[in-house]
């Protein structure tokens, strides 16, 4: 829906509606009455599309800007034109996806960023190979030094080069081998796969701790928890695929939803159902589809940007 085609009503109706649906249990009356006003009216169905299309430029919090929509009053053609991320251009969004690309050397490190949805493998040397998972900040402030906001890396570097990586809670030396670091949620977690020992000092330690091939650790500023073998599939991001041995389902969902734009719940309860498999994240879809093809579960659509996962 182009801008001079917007009706604001319309579209206000809808976003109240959408908003009705986006309660933690929608009624049966809810879900009817969306279904007949969309089916009343061609209109009404443009309408519905274009506030669909507009949530790709609300990024992972599509609901705040349709609750605006829905709850204001007198609103103004333009203001609606501005909330919906539309210009006499039309509509930009883009959809959940997955880009893996390699940069030559000579290009500036010094600030790197991942989307949602987003893999960014980089060379760095002939040696060296970083490669940014999912929503990811990192920074090389030297040419041996990263620092991690959030997100999660990967390194791979074959002959003995020194690198710090920095985030929050502390500092990773690391020569050679190859290491994954993921910091959420104020917690930093280094997996080292191969290589040379590693040296772990976090911020208020009093004293480093050193990590062996094989081992992986989970740490903030001042603790850190016990040492447990490194899980290969929890790597399986860097070759664009999520992989599973037994994990529960509310676990896999959440892993599953980093690499998603807008909302995607899971029922508590589903935790006792396992997911195995290997999947590809290139069509995060398709992994829901295959979820629900194979477990006890529903998979509720409301639109492409919000997305329930209920028992069946």
């Amino acid at each position: 829906m182009q801008p001079n085609q917007i009706d604001v009503d319309r579209i206000q109706k809808a976003a109240h509606l959408m908003a009705r649906l986006w309660s933690d249990e929608p009624s049966k009356h809810d879900q009817h009455a969306c279904t007949t006003w969309r089916a009343a009216d061609p209109a009404n169905e443009k309408a519905w599309q274009c506030l669909i299309q507009a949530q790709g430029h609300f990024g992972n919090v599509p609901k705040d800007t349709v609750k605006i929509i829905a709850r204001s009053r007198n609103i103004s053609r333009r203001h609606m034109l501005s909330l919906l991320g539309l210009s006499t251009a039309g509509v930009f969004f883009t959809g959940s996806y997955i880009e893996n690309r390699t940069m030559s050397s000579g290009q500036d490190y010094k600030n790197l960023a991942t989307a949602t949805g987003e893999i960014k493998s980089l060379q760095l040397s002939n040696t060296t190979r970083v490669v940014l998972n999912t929503r990811t900040t990192l920074s090389m402030p030297t040419a041996s030094q990263f620092k991690l906001d959030d997100g999660e890396v990967f390194l791979d570097v074959s002959t003995t080069t020194p690198y710090q990586i920095e985030t929050q809670e502390g500092v990773i030396s690391f020569q050679q081998g190859q290491l994954a670091i993921r910091r959420t949620d104020d917690i930093t977690r280094i997996s080292l796969f191969s290589g040379r020992n590693i040296q772990l000092h976090g911020r208020q330690m009093q004293v480093p701790l050193s990590i062996k091939p094989g081992e992986s650790m989970a740490f903030n500023a001042i603790n850190s928890s016990t040492m447990s073998p490194a899980n290969p599939n929890s790597i399986g991001w860097v070759t664009g695929k999520l992989m599973a041995q037994r994990m529960p389902l509310t676990d896999f969902i959440h892993e599953l939803s980093r690499y998603r734009k807008g909302v995607l719940r899971v029922s508590p309860e589903l935790s006792q159902l396992a997911v195995t498999g290997v999947f590809s994240l290139s069509n995060t879809d398709q992994i829901l589809h295959q979820l629900e093809a194979t477990l006890p579960i529903h998979v509720y659509q409301l639109t492409p940007y919000w997305v329930s996962v209920t028992q069946a």
